[in-house]
Order: C-alpha cells, then structure tokens, then sequence
C-alpha cells in the first residue's frame, strides 16, 4: 500500500509531460475591457502596404482586377507554415469604408505560387457589425469565433494546402 502513493504520482507526472501544450502560429485575440489587440494588431503595426508588383505574388488575377489602391490595402504578415507541396501566409486587407473594415486571412500556395485555398481568421467591420477572432496552430488547425455566430468554424489546412472543416478531413 505505501508504494501506491508513489506509483500514482509517477503516473501522473508521466501524463502531464505527455501533453504538451499545442504552439500557435498566428491568432487575433477577441478584445477586453480596456485592451483591444484587434486594432492594435491592425493599426500599429509598421509592415508596409504591399505594392502592386507584390500584390501580384498573393492575390488571385480576377483579385488583382478588381483591387481599388485608393480604398484597399494588403499587407503580408508573413509565411506561418512551408512543406514541400504547399506554403501558409497570413495578409491583412484593409478597405477604407466607413469605419474599420480589416480581415486577417490564412491563404494558402502551391510551389508556382498559385493560390490553393484560403479562410478569413480574424474579421471586423463595424459598417455590418461582423467581428471575429482566431488562431491556427502548428497542427494546422483553425479555430474561429464570430460574435454573430454560435458555434466557432474549426478548419485544418490539409496536406494538400486545402482548408476543410475539421469533421470532414478524409482519413
């Protein structure tokens, strides 16, 4: 009986090295009374606006047609993941409305830099009240929660770079 205590702890320390906590890559916090990491994140961070020679790089041609330098700018916040077959970037597109319109989106590449998939982490637009807030981890799992919404949206980047939701990865 007096080896059981020991036994047990053992275990317990054992389990608890066993789960190590899960790395983020990237995330937009949802705001708190007097700390808003959202606007922070957007507006004062010092990345310069993406030029159209760059845009070139990261967004789709029918994208790239309809881009408006006078209401609408990109910037890359950078790559979060690479493999063999695809690439992982996190850009934020701001539109000047009226009032702040920022989406933060996970946009994945192939190796000829063609556009496999993407999903819009983070959002806030306080024209139609639409607010959201998100992470991705190095599992490469997306979890997002929107004020408007219920339910949070879980995504993973499969392999192949495609974003699916998370029940419906094929096996």
């Amino acid at each position: 009986m007096k080896y059981h205590k020991p036994i047990l702890i053992l275990l317990a320390v054992f389990f608890s090295a066993c789960d190590k906590p899960v790395k983020k890559l990237f995330w937009v916090e949802e705001n708190t009374p007097g700390r808003s990491d959202f606007i922070f994140l957007t507006e004062s961070t010092n990345l310069a606006p993406l030029k159209v020679d760059s845009l070139k790089l990261f967004l789709r041609p029918y994208e790239l047609e309809q881009f408006d330098s006078i209401s609408t700018t990109y910037k890359n916040f950078g790559q979060i993941y690479h493999s063999d077959k695809f690439s992982a970037f996190v850009l934020l597109c701001s539109i000047d409305t009226h009032g702040r319109d920022y989406h933060f989106s996970i946009r994945t590449f192939n190796n000829d830099r063609k556009v496999i998939d993407d999903f819009e982490l983070g959002i806030w637009n306080e024209t139609e009240h639409t607010y959201c807030f998100g992470s991705i981890d190095e599992n490469l799992i997306i979890e997002r929660t929107c004020d408007k919404k219920g339910t949070p949206d879980i995504m993973q980047i499969t392999s192949e770079g495609k974003i699916m939701p998370l029940s419906h990865q094929p096996r």
